[in-house]
């Protein structure tokens, strides 16, 4: 049954839920799912104050300019600056009446116009390298100095950044030595880079991956393959004289590698390397 006031309670209830959403930003319970989506709109493109009103208008719906910006907190002018961009940009529609009201398109449309336009990008750079890089080597050089004679070591952040690091060691590698676990495997071969690392000349993998994954190896024509008990840590060490070791890994965002050319580290791991590949079984 409903009761005297069931209409404006309803109403009060919705009401609550639209003028609070700002709240969602700031939420305890919402906080990780709201970073994560966050940091996706960052990596695609996005500033954070644009990822905000995205999310606000993706989760109301239709809005005024003056009701996003008083509940993302945002000054007025600015909103509209970005309310301009968001449409430009295909991510945002606005309706044709006054005052004017905007909604967000759909998320899985957002992330294919943000994808398909960062692919384009990439393509537009790869078209343009080699003028690029003809304006990049005709600028001279000031007294430049080099530290060939010094250990070096990076300290590789994200999955993204270590596995582009390994791509670019194993285009060019003559020797390969590879540690990986099940999931290391699947993901180097999702990735692309165990096709690359099949093509090198000389390699050999240990690896904890079981039978029923040691298809990664097989379809890319890797045969010299080592299987241990142990999960052990990434690592590729290239031609003796690189190589990269995962540091940590808790999450996708969470994790680490180091690489180095040190001649003492790298020549520690080989040896390492050559004592697993004794032990370890057929």
């Amino acid at each position: 049954m409903r009761s005297e006031h069931g209409s404006e309670q309803g109403g009060d209830v919705s009401m609550g839920m639209i003028a609070g959403m700002f709240m969602l930003f700031n939420n305890d319970e919402y906080k990780e799912p709201i970073e994560r989506i966050i940091k996706v709109l960052l990596d695609l493109g996005l500033t954070l104050n644009e990822a905000k009103v995205y999310v606000y208008l993706a989760k109301t719906g239709y809005r005024k300019a003056i009701e996003i910006a008083e509940n993302i907190g945002i000054p007025r002018t600015e909103t509209y600056q970005i309310l301009n961009r968001l449409q430009s940009k295909g991510l945002v529609i606005a309706t044709m009446e006054h005052p004017v009201r905007y909604a967000a398109v759909e998320f899985d449309d957002l992330l294919k116009t943000m994808i398909n336009v960062s692919m384009e990008r990439l393509r537009e750079f790869d078209r343009r390298r080699e003028e690029i890089l003809q304006v990049w080597n005709n600028l001279p050089e000031f007294a430049k100095n080099s530290c060939e004679d010094k250990d070096r070591f990076q300290i590789l952040e994200g999955r993204e950044n270590i596995y582009a690091k390994i791509s670019s060691m194993v285009a060019d590698a003559e020797e390969l030595l590879m540690v990986c676990n099940e999931v290391d495997a699947l993901r180097l071969y999702n990735y692309g880079i165990m096709d690359a690392i099949a093509k090198c000349s000389n390699v050999k993998v240990i690896s904890s991956v079981s039978p029923s994954v040691a298809s990664v190896f097989m379809d890319v024509g890797l045969g010299n393959v080592k299987r241990v008990e142990n999960k052990l840590q990434l690592m590729v060490i290239k031609d003796r004289k690189e190589m990269v070791h995962l540091l940590r890994e808790k999450n996708k965002n969470d994790t680490a590698a180091l690489w180095t050319d040190s001649s003492t580290l790298v020549e520690s791991m080989v040896s390492f390397f050559s004592l697993l590949w004794k032990e370890a079984d057929e």
